[in-house]
Parts: C-alpha cells; structure tokens; sequence
C-alpha cells in the first residue's frame, strides 16, 4: 500500500514536471511565431527612403525621348507661326485704322464744299528732271517740294504726288506753279504756269502735268482742272 502510494506520488510528480515543460514550449513558440519577420535582421544605414525613392522614380518618368523632343518643338514652332499670323493681322488692323483716321480728319479739317486738291503728275525723262515745285494760291505761297530720286521714280511710272489739300471759298482764284530741275544737256531749267478758274461748291482738284514733248524736244508744264 505505502508502495504504490510511493510510485503514485512520483508519477503524479513527473506528469506535473512534463505538463509545466510543454506550457514552457508552447509559450515560446508563440512568442517566436508573433515576432516580424526582418527583426532578426539587422539594421543597416543602407535602407532606401520612401521620399528618395518616389523621386528616382519620378525622373526616370521624365526623361525625354527623341519623340518627346520632336513633339515639343513641333508645338512651339506652332505657336511661334500662331503668333507671327496675330502680328501681321495686327498690322493691318493699324494700316485700316490709319486709313480710316486720315479720312476723317480730312472730313473734319477740309470739309467737301471747300475742299481743294493740287497734285503733280511726271512724263518724262529724256528733256526734264524735276528737282522741285513751288506753288501759288492768289499769290500767296501754299506749299513747296524738293522731289528725291525715288520719287521721281514713281511719278515716272504714273504716280500722282498730293502738292496741296486746303480749303478754298467758292470763286474766281489764281494758281502758280514754278517748276525747277535740269533742262536739256543738263541745264537748269526754270518754268512756270498758271491758271484761272472758278471754286464752286464741292471738292475742286487740280493737276500739275510734266510731260516732254517731241516735237519741241523740251518739257511742257500744264495746269488743268478735273
């Protein structure tokens, strides 16, 4: 009896022990199993950081191709031609404008009842090159010119030079022009023109012709009304 008290003792003894054992193991497997992963890793100053990283990323993104360069100055070869139509439309937005400026003022400072034109007309160039006029309204000198070579040029080619815009009453009136330039063989030539005429209502114009003649071999001057 006291035996198998003895044996029974020891045996519950031994389960206890082998009990306490395992809840050890157990316990440490829990531990080892709830622990990350890297933590048994250790720590290096080598980790990359997550804003470094993010910007490696982005200029690799941003790289340009040769398409990328092509396309980029493709549009700004179309925005320079975009801007180069608006300056051009501008431009002539002005021209009108000024046109349109020029009209009105001459409404305003030269009205159509008393409005009088002069201009000067060129056809020649083998007896006459005209240097410049001086022109005469009721013997009063309303305007002079000294003409250049390229305006010479273009009244050669059949252009009409404004001498004169003013305004004049309705009645009888006298106009002198006295023309100055290189006669024949070089000369100087002095020659002048008049003309009596009759102002009315409404604009008056007056053209101052410069033609040679043939037949004279020397130039004519003419003053003769519209």
């Amino acid at each position: 009896m006291v035996a198998f008290l003895s044996e029974n003792g020891l045996c519950g003894a031994f389960g206890t022990g082998l009990r306490s054992r395992r809840g050890v193991l157990v316990l440490l497997c829990l531990i080892l199993a709830g622990a990350p992963a890297n933590a048994t890793e250790p720590a290096t100053g080598s980790e990359d950081v997550p804003g470094e990283s993010a910007a490696g990323v982005a200029l690799d993104r941003i790289i340009e191709t040769p398409l990328s360069v092509r396309e980029s100055r493709e549009r700004a070869q179309r925005a320079v031609n975009e801007l180069s139509r608006d300056i051009q439309d501008l431009k002539q937005t002005v021209v009108t404008l000024n046109k349109d400026l020029r009209v009105l003022e001459e409404d305003l400072l030269f009205p159509a009842n008393t409005r009088f034109h002069v201009f000067v007309s060129l056809n020649v160039g083998e007896y006459f090159r005209l240097e410049g006029v001086e022109l005469r309204l009721d013997n009063q000198v309303v305007s002079t010119y000294l003409y250049s070579a390229e305006e010479r040029q273009a009244l050669a080619k059949g252009g009409k030079h404004q001498l004169y815009l003013g305004n004049l009453s309705p009645g009888q009136h006298t106009l002198s022009a006295f023309f100055v330039g290189q006669g024949p063989n070089g000369r100087e030539y002095k020659r002048g023109s008049s003309l009596r005429f009759t102002k009315e209502q409404g604009p008056k114009f007056v053209e101052l012709a410069v033609a040679d003649s043939e037949a004279r071999q020397q130039p004519e001057f003419m003053v003769r009304e519209w």
